[in-house]
């Protein structure tokens, strides 16, 4: 190869290391500034999508200056500024791992306020809910906000116990680009307060948050399970207790798998359970639950229906009496065994008399087949005389071997 070819072959390999070096950089994130926080500013590095690390750094006018280490692999880190940092005439730039290095950008600490807090709706107003129930949300930004509309909506929900501003740990809830959010409570969980706020894409300062709304309270209201059992009260009653803290609530006594209440008590003004007879017509193994519900201001509460009760068999119910409890199950058994048993013996009744008949008609066989055979010897007696006693002598013994192999013959 000539000289031309090695250096040509050389290009094309350092051309493939360069190429794939370039390819293998992740790209540049994004820094922006998030809030002022009293003389402070809080910055953000954003990773592309798709991208992160574990480890984020901030560059002042090329200088490291700050670190940020993640336990796990995160698309941004959060950087605060205090001081002389916050001047307007720093630079600042950062990068992940071993990303290309962002764009600078210049801190706003006086200049720049975040957006103003939106307007939280829900439905239904009075913000109580049954579970299941669904919320409707309305997040409204300030109708100055026309110029920059804004680009995200964020529903959040704070954490029990922490009232005050969003720097209270908060949960996110729902994010839309739509200022609607449909919620459907699942329990008591899903009760407290929330707030909403909205994103905007600033030309100098990229996406700020807006301050939060306004809370709303919500409340998921979820009555005690109640308990139903089987109890003795001027005869057999099934009593359906409630909560205390609900009082005078209707009570509704359901067959299991029947929508419809078989009974319905309204209990007095300081009484939280209520008593229903046993029915006069049920059968044995029949379970039933038990369900109550209040009035809680200008809606009614319902709780979930009661864990199954059985009731067995009571002595003096024409539907189920004594004879049809458990025994029931052992008569079938019972029963089942003697028919079993009284086949087998009917087949083996049926077998001996075979085996008799069949016994009996070779003996009566065999009976013929030797009166034929001393008819036969006789008349040869009758015939030969008394010329010789040698030649009967021999006749009587040919006759015992006759009849020794008659004999066996019939036998096998």
């Amino acid at each position: 190869m000539s000289f031309c070819g090695y250096f040509l072959t050389a290009l094309i390999i350092l051309k493939q290391h360069f190429s794939a070096a370039e390819i293998s950089v992740p790209p540049a994130p994004t820094l922006i500034q998030a809030a002022v926080i009293g003389s402070s500013v809080e910055l953000i590095c954003q990773a592309p999508l798709g991208y992160g690390g574990l480890e984020y750094k901030l560059f002042k006018n090329q200088t490291l200056i700050q670190t940020v280490q993640h336990l796990t692999k995160e698309q941004r880190a959060r950087f605060m500024l205090r001081g002389r940092d916050t001047e307007k005439e720093n630079l600042y730039c950062c990068q992940y791992e071993n990303s290309m290095i962002s764009s600078y950008m210049q801190p706003e600490p006086k200049d720049f306020s975040p957006p103003p807090s939106p307007h939280l709706m829900v439905k239904p107003s009075s913000g109580q809910v049954m579970p299941g129930e669904t919320l409707s949300f309305h997040c409204q930004a300030p109708s100055d906000q026309q110029k920059h509309p804004p680009e995200t909506f964020l529903l959040l929900q704070r954490a029990k116990g922490t009232p005050g501003s969003m720097v209270a740990p908060a949960k996110l809830v729902s994010q839309s680009q739509e200022a609607h959010f449909s919620v459907k409570t699942m329990g008591w969980e899903d009760s407290g307060e929330y707030v909403c706020l909205y994103q905007l894409k600033l030309p100098k300062t990229g996406q700020v948050n807006s301050t939060a709304s306004q809370p709303v309270h919500i409340t998921v209201i979820e009555l005690p399970v109640p308990t139903l059992s089987l109890s003795q009260h001027e005869g057999k009653v099934l009593e359906c207790v409630g909560s205390p803290a609900y009082q005078q609530g209707f009570f509704y006594l359901f067959r299991v798998g029947v929508l419809s209440p078989e009974a319905t008590h309204q209990a007095s003004l300081t009484q939280y359970s209520a008593r229903f007879p046993v029915p006069t017509h049920y059968e044995h193994g029949a379970q039933y639950q038990c369900q109550y519900s209040v009035s809680l201001g200008n809606f009614w509460a319902n709780s979930k229906r009661s864990t199954p009760v059985t009731i067995p068999c009571i002595t003096g119910y024409h539907t189920c009496t004594q004879a049809s409890t458990g025994s029931t199950d052992l008569a079938v058994i019972v029963g089942s065994v003697s028919a079993g048993v009284l086949f087998l013996m009917v087949v083996s009744l049926l077998g001996f008399a075979v085996h008799r008949h069949i016994k009996n008609k070779s003996e009566g066989r065999r009976q013929r087949e030797q009166d034929k055979f001393w008819q036969k010897v006789h008349s040869r007696d009758h015939i030969v005389g008394k010329s010789s006693l040698q030649s009967k002598y021999h006749l009587h013994i040919c006759a015992y071997i006759s009849q020794y192999y008659i004999t066996s013959t019939i036998h096998i």
